[in-house]
């Protein structure tokens, strides 16, 4: 785990939004509620919640082990299940072939053709193992800064989702560029926790 031992490549962020009092028992009961449970539909496409960074298995997160003096370590895992376009091209076509045939048509409408193509992934999505990925994140509480140990677009959105669902703060992408910073005027004041409050 990069951010424990060994190199880590991160985004960071400033964690902006107003902390509830005794943040300590809030921060631990909303990590806990969206948690991963691994609990999903067969037909979806991808399931996420929060981990602890030192066992990826552990989502109880006893004993508060996702906390490192002023730091709140945990990871993210993301369970995407990938559908391979050229299966669902072939399998779309087929179900096509059959419907024409029991009903008798020569041509499907444009809605008729993303109805069954929408069946046919569906029933595709039911069959396929997902694909776990996991994504450290580093919370400087009392500084109001995060890292998140992804690049990725896709992954970071999903992050800053979940971060803003569990936490009820938002995630501002940090640049040293930023003219709100090199005025020395901050647009957005990060969440700075007082020591007394975690």
């Amino acid at each position: 785990m990069g951010f424990l031992k060994g190199y880590v490549t991160f985004r960071r962020y400033r964690v902006v939004g107003d902390s509830p009092p005794g943040f300590k028992s809030f921060f631990d009961g909303q990590i806990k509620m969206h948690s991963f449970n691994g609990h999903a539909k067969g037909s979806d496409e991808k399931i996420m919640g929060w981990t602890s960074i030192q066992n990826v298995l552990d989502t109880d997160f006893e004993y508060a082990n996702y906390q490192f003096g002023d730091y709140a370590l945990f990871s993210l895992r993301v369970d995407r299940k990938i559908l391979p376009p050229a299966l669902l091209r072939i399998r779309t076509m087929e179900a096509e072939q059959r419907y024409m045939k029991a009903k008798g048509l020569k041509k499907l409408f444009r809605e008729q053709r993303l109805e069954l193509k929408e069946t046919v992934k569906a029933d595709l999505l039911k069959s396929i193992l997902p694909v776990p990925s996991f994504y450290e994140a580093c919370w400087a509480l009392f500084e109001g800064w995060l890292l998140f140990g992804s690049h990725s677009e896709k992954v970071a959105e999903d992050f800053e989702e979940l971060f803003k669902r569990t936490f009820s703060m938002s995630l501002v992408p940090f640049f040293p560029w930023d003219p709100s910073y090199l005025d020395g005027n901050v647009v957005q004041s990060p969440a700075v926790l007082k020591k007394d409050s975690a």
